[in-house]
């Protein structure tokens, strides 16, 4: 089938059930990542330990992350597990570039995540601090092994670049769909409406996550290996020293970076919204429930993305999202939560062009990578995926910590249980001081990250359609000279 599939344009590779089948593991993967940053804040605050310990760990382990995620990204680059000289291991590899690293890896992710939350309940607080770390860094590992090769590989399913930007975008869409779901089931379980233990439903989410990532082990070719339009010797392998000067050759991916950075590490409500809702709105479910109301015009939205990019620019997009979000959170922060009514309303209109930014980024990362091979001639896919994954999970430990830095500093009571219907049995209170703590977690704190992240986007120069011919030369679609007397400007 591929390109003579009479159902899709006639310069598309991949077949449906290909794309299919890159929906379901790459989505499986980013449910792994969810589930963990979803139940591992709560899980680890239910442990009883004093919170600013826990915070402090998170960091200590990003630090030492930082040097496996640059690494990992390098020898995903320079080695092809598909030439190992085990049969067995050459057998299990198969053929493509990014394809055979997650083929012998992806099973190890789901695996470190069910050992995270199988930590034995009898032991001293120590002892968990110290299961804690060393299961996380795990986790932390074999996230990248996993993440790097199933995002790089975006850049060689297709050599088309509106096929590559509607995967991109239906990723997105059924991402954004099923997170929404999930992430409302996952809330009402561990709830004090149900009450099952989050190491129950992380363990059972963890496995079926691991079923949905087997297809695109087992189903997927990638089409556009190899680059063309460059010289033998730059199609040679390259040392990291070369990958440094990839690195710093590509400018446009470090603005990026420092937009998601700054952005990100100040959402500070991501992991700590279950107990923002349980003692400023009375309820664990009232920000989820919420979230559901939101999802159609959201879906809608984001159906959109496209359309948006394509009238406003990707940057310029990313920008306005950020912007409207920011000044919504703003506005929601004082507002405050004893008008409940209003300030879930606010809180649902801020939140909707998320959806859209979601997917949005997911563009901007292959147009830096294009721009990248086309200056140097080398693909740098697996080291600047491996920097985003850095980047993401860093962050987003981050936020954990720094909320947890604030919520312990303004006063904190250290609680112990399994959920939020023990919990709630227990009536442990909270001092006003740390609600409204995390009030600020909710609301003030990210509007800043958010407006700050759109001021640095501002020096993203980087022109849609020039990264689009970029993609064509690469690809052998056009010429160099073609792509040359193309360009907007001189890059």
């Amino acid at each position: 089938m591929g390109k003579h599939d009479r159902q899709q344009p006639t310069d598309w590779c991949m077949t449906k059930k290909e794309r299919i089948c890159y929906y379901s593991g790459d989505s499986a993967r980013l449910f792994c990542q969810s589930v963990l940053q979803t139940f591992m804040s709560i899980f680890m605050i239910f442990q009883g330990i004093e919170i600013t310990k826990i915070a402090t760990i998170m960091l200590i382990i990003k630090i030492i992350d930082a040097f496996d995620d640059v690494f990992f990204g390098f020898f995903v680059d320079r080695i092809d597990p598909a030439k190992a000289k085990s049969r067995f291991f050459h057998k299990l590899a198969g053929n493509g570039k990014y394809l055979p690293w997650y083929r012998v890896t992806f099973f190890l992710y789901p695996a470190a995540i069910i050992l995270f939350f199988l930590m034995p309940k009898g032991l001293p607080d120590v002892g968990k601090l110290v299961w804690f770390a060393v299961f996380y860094l795990l986790y932390d590992l074999t996230s990248t092994i996993t993440e790097v090769p199933c995002n790089s590989m975006v850049v060689t399913l297709t050599d088309c670049v509106d096929e590559r930007n509607t995967i991109l975008k239906v990723k997105g869409i059924i991402m954004t769909i099923a997170a929404i779901f999930i992430g409302i089931i996952w809330q009402f379980l561990i709830s004090e409406h149900v009450g099952f233990t989050i190491t129950g439903v992380a363990i059972v989410s963890t496995a079926i996550c691991f079923a949905m990532m087997i297809p695109l082990a087992t189903s997927v070719k990638e089409y556009n290996a190899s680059l063309k339009n460059v010289s033998d010797k730059e199609e040679q392998k390259y040392t990291f020293k070369d990958m440094l000067i990839c690195i710093k050759t590509n400018k446009f991916i470090l603005i990026f970076f420092l937009g998601q950075i700054i952005m990100t590490c100040l959402q500070t409500g991501t992991a700590l919204g279950t107990f923002i809702s349980f003692y400023c709105y009375g309820d664990s479910m009232a920000i989820s429930l919420a979230t559901l109301i939101a999802f159609v015009p959201g879906v809608i939205l984001m159906s959109q993305t496209d359309k948006i990019a394509k009238k406003l620019g990707r940057r310029n997009a990313i920008i306005a999202t950020n912007m409207f979000s920011g000044v919504m959170g703003l506005i929601l922060y004082f507002v405050g939560y004893n008008l409940a009514g209003l300030s879930i309303t606010i809180l649902l209109i801020g939140s909707i062009p998320a959806t859209v930014k979601m997917i949005l980024n997911t563009y901007i990362a292959p147009d830096t990578i294009e721009y990248t091979r086309y200056k140097t001639g080398q693909d740098c896919s697996g080291i600047f995926y491996a920097l985003n994954s850095f980047v993401s999970k860093m962050t987003a430990s981050v936020a954990q910590s720094l909320g947890m830095f604030v919520l312990g500093f303004f006063g904190w009571v250290s609680v112990t249980a399994t959920d939020f219907a023990d919990l709630a049995a227990q009536g442990v209170q909270q001092p006003a001081s740390a609600v409204q703590a995390l009030w600020a977690t909710n609301s003030l704190i990210p509007a800043i990250g958010l407006l700050a992240g759109a001021g640095v986007m501002f020096f993203y120069k980087l022109k849609d359609k020039d990264a689009e011919l970029m993609a064509q030369c690469n690809s052998g679609v056009i010429s160099r000279e073609e792509c040359e007397a193309g360009l907007s400007r001189k890059y």
